[in-house]
């Protein structure tokens, strides 16, 4: 078992940037990461080639203020010198965290061609920036390497917070073992399968609430046209207006007796006239009393 802590690759940003993209080694736990600037700096220097006589600009400025061999692994160190040559660090992203350690373990170190593809390791991206360009010279873009860098220093006030750590987290993928990998990725399915049945749902619901309503209005219509209709009936074919046309109060004073006995009141005159008549033949009757003394 090796005693490297982690296992980096160097990506060049910028001038004075440079991304380490870290895998965990079994050195410690499955899921260990690291982000202070302590670490940056011992693992950029273990990622140099050997000092010799010809230092790199950063281990020739790390042995002025700390001697042949720095001590790199004492907090008092960093403390002093580390803000020299490490301007700050940021925690990129965490892939692969490791759920179930112990089937890890198992499944890891068996004697299998592709157990380090069932069982990968833990890995977390670290972007780092130098307060001077020059202290990225001797790494070579690309490369891989070994350290036992750590977080000498871990309560360094410039060290991302816990926040943005926790934020990390939680976007991170995560490994799971092959088993419950397919039981996982069933329960994922099976609740998108009922996330979408229950959005279906709803919507079958709403149109459900707002198919009544129409329904419910076009009967209402339905059922005040019915109760407007018989009135419309009632007004054309009533039998009041029928029963003034035929009414037999128009047709009696037509017929009426009063008037035939109207025109037959000539009788009367008839009767007058017959009466003077008599009267008009009994008149000389009068006159010859009259006359009778003169034949004397």
């Amino acid at each position: 078992m090796s005693s490297d802590t982690f296992y980096i690759e160097i990506r060049p940003l910028q001038d004075d940037t440079v991304e380490l993209v870290c895998t965990t080694s079994t050195a410690g736990g499955v899921n260990d990461y690291a982000l202070t600037r302590s670490f940056v700096l011992m693992a950029l220097a273990d990622g140099m080639p050997y000092a010799g006589d010809n230092p790199t600009p950063l281990q020739k400025a790390m042995q002025e203020v700390g001697g042949p061999t720095p001590p790199v692994w004492q907090e008092s160190f960093h403390r002093e010198h580390v803000d020299k040559f490490i301007a700050s660090t940021e925690l990129v992203e965490r892939i692969g965290i490791v759920t179930d350690e112990r089937a890890w373990q198992e499944g890891r170190f068996r004697d299998e061609p592709d157990s380090y593809k069932k069982f990968p390791s833990h890995q977390f991206v670290l972007r780092a920036r130098v307060t001077d360009p020059r202290y990225l010279e001797g790494l070579t873009p690309g490369s891989s390497f070994g350290t036992t860098a750590f977080d000498a220093w871990w309560d360094d006030p410039a060290r991302p917070s816990r926040a943005e750590m926790a934020a990390v987290e939680a976007r991170a993928s995560r490994w799971f073992p092959p088993s419950k990998k397919a039981a996982s990725e069933k329960k994922a399915a099976s609740k998108k399968a009922a996330s979408k049945k229950a959005a279906s749902k709803k919507a079958a619901k709403k149109a459900a609430k707002k198919a009544p309503a129409k329904k419910a209005a076009k009967k209402t219509a339905s059922k005040k046209a019915a109760k407007k209709a018989p009135a419309k009936k009632a007004t054309k074919k009533a039998p009041t207006k029928k029963a003034t046309k035929k009414a037999p109060t128009k047709k009696v004073p037509k017929k009426a007796p009063a008037k035939k006995a109207a025109k037959k009141a000539p009788a009367k005159k008839t009767a007058k006239k017959t009466a003077t008549k008599k009267t008009a033949k009994k008149a000389p009757a009068k006159k010859a009393a009259k006359k009778a003394p003169a034949a004397e």
